[in-house]
């Protein structure tokens, strides 16, 4: 009897004993066991890497991809990162006990994560990020206690963030950015020393940030919390983290005031929180920033005036201030101190004064915008200095420029893109034919409402790579030049508002990527050219308040993909052509007051 109990016993702990014996003395075979398990779910393999290398009859630590300890001969590391690879993971994976790196980051797995991930206590790096996985992020990888590295950026992952992702001490970097995670961002309840990254960009967070978030982050350097519909303040426990280099916000709907202990992050080089709720004043302590590159406060209520001491910061990159309620005037010595400034947006604000002449000695702007604002005096002759400058932006202002001399500076910038001025009606005198010297780059070139007048110079069919021309609302006479017709990537052209006359020129009928055609009111006379059927191109065509005579070409019927058209008033006559139906996406006609 005694016996036969002590065997009993003896069975009952073997039997519980039993997954510890195996899971004490897997071995390599398990590892190629798990491996070749991922195999069978990859279905294309491009590069036929899994196909031809990873074979039973090859030691495991020599197929592709695949590292091994050189003490266990265990597999510790498995990167398959950028080889097209589509199919799920097995769950098999967890059996990789010694595995420290798992990365399959930019192929085209799918799927869920498998929860047995968890069993991978010795895991420190896990990148998965450029995938197509679903699913919600398991909870139990938050046991993963000696975990350094998390990516799972460029998903399609759902659900919340697990609470426990920020129990792992070990934790140095997460990015789970550009997925479709929802809910709040859990709080940090105890001191991770070593978490210097945290990226969340693009998801659907929501809720306030937890307010002792960072009293438990320390050494902090880059928080990224951009487009999220996240509200409330910044946290003042923020402003804590000494060591941030990264602060990103924009695109949220947060609060409040920027309080002044911004100050105290003297190694910030990259602050944006543009596109939220913010307001009151851009605190002068920004000044202490002096690592600072970009700032980024646009579209929010931000008023009064701007710091000058923020265009002392050398080293800054890109300001942009855009879309708030900013007033005051520009410091007269602004652009002296900005060596490195590439990108300076100031528009749609209610900022006043002359445009200061330093700005020219910010050699590498590339971008400067001012436009929407109430700035006036003359447009700086000096502009021509930027030589990087790609697009000028001084649109609905005050402005003014005696015979419009800053043109001619402007010739010196040989990759200038796009010039807009429009919506300055103090500007007035002739466009100089110096316009065609403009840079060969040129795409749009916008001078509406303006007081522009006398004749359209013929040079102006010179600027080849135009995109956009647009001078309506100005007071120009004469004929529109023949040279139009060369501008052959020409999409957008608008003379409408003026004073010009003559018929429209039959070789406008080569632009055949033009798309909006803005000539109403400007005079015009003679019949509608019939060679316009031939810009099947064309989406609006407005030819209105003009004195064109004789009937509506038929051929203006080819153009199938018209949406508006508008020919009143007019002297227009004869029947409508017969197969006006062609218009099939037609949302607008307007025939009214001619004589049909």
């Amino acid at each position: 009897m005694g016996n036969t109990f002590l065997n009993l016993a003896l069975l009952i702990i073997f039997h519980f004993s039993m997954p510890t014996f195996f899971m004490k003395f897997t071995t390599i075979l398990t590892d190629q066991s798990a491996l070749l398990a991922l195999k069978d779910q990859v279905i294309h393999d491009p590069e036929n890497v899994l196909t031809t290398n990873w074979s039973a009859s090859a030691p495991v630590c020599n197929w592709f991809g695949v590292s091994c300890g050189s003490r266990h001969r265990r597999v510790t590391a498995l990167d398959l990162a950028g080889l097209g690879l589509v199919g799920t993971l097995p769950p098999h994976l967890g059996n990789l006990s010694f595995l420290s790196l798992l990365r399959i980051k930019n192929n085209s797995f799918y799927g869920r994560l498998p929860a047995q991930l968890s069993n991978l206590h010795r895991l420190k790096y896990l990148s998965f990020g450029k995938n197509n996985f679903k699913g919600v992020i398991p909870f139990s990888l938050g046991y993963l206690s000696k975990l350094e590295v998390l990516y799972l950026f460029e998903n399609q992952i759902s659900g919340s963030i697990p609470s426990t992702i920020f129990n792992i001490s070990s934790l140095q970097e997460i990015d789970l950015s550009f997925n479709m995670l929802s809910g709040s961002i859990p709080s940090v309840p105890r001191d991770l020393l070593l978490l210097e990254v945290i990226d969340f960009t693009t998801n659907n967070l929501t809720g306030h940030i937890p307010k002792d978030m960072f009293d438990h982050l320390p050494n902090l350097k880059e928080l990224c919390l951009s487009v999220n519909q996240l509200s409330g303040r910044i946290p003042a426990s923020l402003f804590k983290c000494k060591e941030l280099d990264m602060i990103s916000l924009s695109y949220n709907q947060m609060e409040g005031s920027l309080p002044i202990e911004i100050g105290n992050l003297s190694m910030l080089q990259y602050f944006s929180i543009g596109e939220n709720h913010f307001e009151g004043i851009i605190p002068h302590e920004i000044d202490n920033l002096m690592n600072l590159q970009v700032l980024n406060l646009e579209i929010n209520n931000f008023a009064g005036s701007i710091p000058p001491q923020i265009f002392n910061i050398s080293t800054l990159r890109m300001i942009s201030l855009g879309g708030n309620l900013l007033s005051g005037h520009l410091p007269s010595n602004m652009g002296l101190f900005l060596p490195n400034m590439e990108k300076l947006y100031l528009n749609l604000n209610h900022l006043v004064g002359s445009i200061p002449m330093y700005i020219s000695n910010a050699f590498q702007l590339t971008l400067l915008d001012m436009s929407g604002n109430y700035f006036s005096g003359s447009i700086p002759d000096n502009l021509g200095n930027l030589r990087n400058l790609k697009i000028l932006n001084l649109a609905i202002n005050s402005l003014t420029s005696s015979r419009m001399s800053f043109l001619f500076s402007l010739t010196n910038c040989r990759v200038l893109e796009n010039l807009f001025f429009g919506i300055n009606s103090f500007i007035s005198g002739e466009l100089p034919r110096v316009v065609g010297n403009l840079s060969s780059s040129l795409e749009e070139f916008s001078a509406p409402a303006c007081n522009i007048r006398g004749n359209i110079p013929s040079e102006i069919g010179n600027l080849s790579h135009l995109i956009n021309l647009e001078l309506g609302r100005n007071k120009l006479i004469g004929q529109i030049p023949t040279t139009v017709g060369g501008l052959e990537e020409l999409q957008s052209l608008s003379f409408e508002d003026n004073k010009l006359e003559g018929s429209i020129p039959s070789e406008l009928c080569h632009l055949n990527k033009l798309a909006f055609l803005f000539f109403a009111n400007i005079k015009l006379s003679g019949p509608i050219p019939a060679c316009l059927g031939d810009l099947t191109s064309l989406r609006h065509l407005f030819l209105g308040s003009n004195m064109f005579s004789s009937s509506i070409p038929s051929t203006l019927t080819r153009v199938n993909y018209l949406l508006i058209l508008n020919l009143s008033s007019n002297s227009l006559s004869g029947p409508l052509p017969i197969d006006i139906g062609k218009w099939h996406v037609l949302t607008s006609l307007d025939l009214s007051n001619n004589q049909f």
